[in-house]
């Protein structure tokens, strides 16, 4: 994917060390699908039916939740996070949508000319934590990702029963014509959040599941990010998802102790919370003021967004799966995704695996012939024995699990895979069987090149961490900024590099 502005959090004088995503310069990644062409598979690719997908749930738990261990983030803290200036930004701006004055900016970074800012250019700001969220879990993880508890619930059913105006919504995404329940679908795929508590936000926002006529203002921010340009379901989902991924998985893992409320205001994540709750949190944060916060945050109410959720669904922890990823989670094998005897170049290490905010969980390669986003004659080919769960705008998704379901056990997704000889899904391949070629269709890209990335049960995974990405020993190590970082097998080093230069980023299969 195209190397996202990202604001990164990092230590206030003697107060707080944290890294996160924030909301203010993040861009929603929105693929461009190509109309796919009849795939021409080599004869070795069978297509078989998966089997029923299986997983074991833990039992549900009796009576209120047991918080999770406190957080260091607290009410009082001095937050500091670093913007990165965009094309068109000026201090004032960037004062105003951060909440600080230009002053204050300027005195923080010592600007000696404040009309003289950059692209590219990286300012400090600093916030003070003004309160807390309240210490209540709300939804278990597995109601916000994308998992074993997303098999059971068909949506395009549901939204049917409801009869409301997503039933009957139609949008053109990137000049495909789709139904609401399909947006819904596509947007649960591609982030890995799950569709209940996107048709909740939905629901509760813009009355879309239930409503026959939503008011106007609902009709145009039905997930309620109200901004210029910002008009519709699809880019209003896109937005959603990446807010609750920011927030479930900077809670996740340990990098984002804190929610920005609409106007401004900055909470510390209240003591006790799951990561599913932070993701939740964090998404309602967003579409509330001081004010309106504590009514919508709370676990019932009027204007509490989860009466809305059991309403449509009842119990959030009936849904209960537990822990998503367990402790001692091993990572299958996996090869190369290119073919014997190739050199690839290694042009992109650690990062988002899906929009700012996910886990640097992706890796990104290119072959020797790349000019530009020309699709490439050279096969990316299968890490691992699997059925093709996808393949659609450039997005090849891999179930590596029995149950031959993306949303259990692991899987892989390969992106910016061209329409031209695409697996199809329902194949089942081996180990570097073809999947397709290289291309820049499916989200973002400068150049043809492909982005891997892996889940388990449907839970985006680092790259580096307690499961480490191994590719035939290549070993990813993340780097102090995104797409930095390294592959390492023994004593072999490679680092990412925009280039082809065998001894630098070069690696042979």
């Amino acid at each position: 994917m195209e190397r996202p502005l990202r604001l990164a959090c990092i230590a206030a004088c003697a107060t707080l060390l944290l890294a996160c995503t924030s909301t203010s310069n993040s861009e929603t990644p929105i693929p461009n699908p190509t109309p796919a062409a009849a795939p021409a598979i080599p004869s070795d690719v069978t297509k078989s039916p998966a089997p029923t997908p299986t997983a074991t749930r833990h039992p549900i738990p009796v009576g209120t939740p047991t918080l999770d261990p406190p957080r260091l983030v607290r009410a009082g803290n001095t937050l500091t996070v670093t913007y990165t200036v965009r094309r068109g930004d000026t201090l004032s701006g960037i004062a105003y949508a951060t909440g600080t004055t230009p002053d204050e900016l300027q005195r923080l970074n010592g600007l000696g000319n404040p009309n003289a800012l950059q692209v590219g250019q990286q300012l400090l700001i600093r916030r003070p934590i003004e309160g807390h969220t309240p210490s209540i879990k709300l939804i278990p993880d597995s109601e916000l990702v994308n998992g074993p508890t997303a098999v059971e619930f068909d949506a395009a059913a549901f939204v049917a029963q409801q009869g409301g105006y997503l039933s009957r919504y139609t949008e053109v995404v990137a000049g495909e014509l789709l139904t609401g329940v399909q947006i819904v679908r596509r947007v649960s795929e591609q982030f890995s959040v799950h569709p209940r508590i996107l048709l909740a936000a939905l629901e509760y926002v813009g009355g879309w599941v239930t409503q026959a006529q939503p008011g106007a203002d609902q009709l145009r921010y039905p997930l309620g990010y109200k901004r210029t340009n910002q008009e519709g379901l699809n880019v209003q989902l896109n937005w959603a998802a990446l807010r609750l991924n920011e927030g479930y998985y900077g809670w996740r893992l340990n990098t984002r102790g804190y929610v920005r409320l609409d106007d401004g205001a900055y909470l510390a994540i209240g003591e006790g919370v799951n990561a599913g709750t932070a993701g939740l949190q964090n998404y309602l944060a967003a579409i509330s003021t001081s004010l309106d916060w504590p009514a919508i945050a709370q676990d019932d109410g009027e204007r509490a967004f989860m009466r809305t959720y059991r309403r449509l669904f009842g119990n959030p922890w009936q849904y209960d799966f537990g822990p998503l990823v367990p402790d001692d989670l091993q990572q299958p094998p996996l090869v190369l995704p290119w073919r014997k005897g190739e050199m690839w170049y290694f042009t992109g290490g650690p990062h988002s695996t899906w929009g700012p905010g996910t886990p640097w969980g992706a890796l990104d390669f290119t072959s020797v012939n790349v000019a530009g986003c020309t699709e490439l004659q050279d096969w990316v080919t299968a890490v691992a024995d699997g059925v093709i769960t996808r393949s659609v705008r450039g997005e090849v998704g891999q179930s590596l699990d029995p149950s031959g379901d993306e949303r259990v056990g692991w899987s892989v997704l390969y992106l910016h895979i061209g329409s031209r000889n695409r697996v199809p899904a329902g194949a089942w391949v081996k180990a570097g069987d073809p999947i397709g070629h290289p291309s820049c269709e499916g989200g973002l890209a400068q150049a043809a090149h492909l982005h891997l990335a892996r889940k388990y049960n449907g839970e985006w995974i680092n790259a580096q961490g307690a499961v480490p990405f191994d590719l035939e020993g290549w070993v990813a190590v993340e780097g102090a900024r995104e797409y930095n970082g390294a592959l390492v097998k023994g004593e072999l080093r490679r680092e990412p590099c925009e280039c082809k230069y065998p001894d630098l980023n070069g690696i042979t299969r």
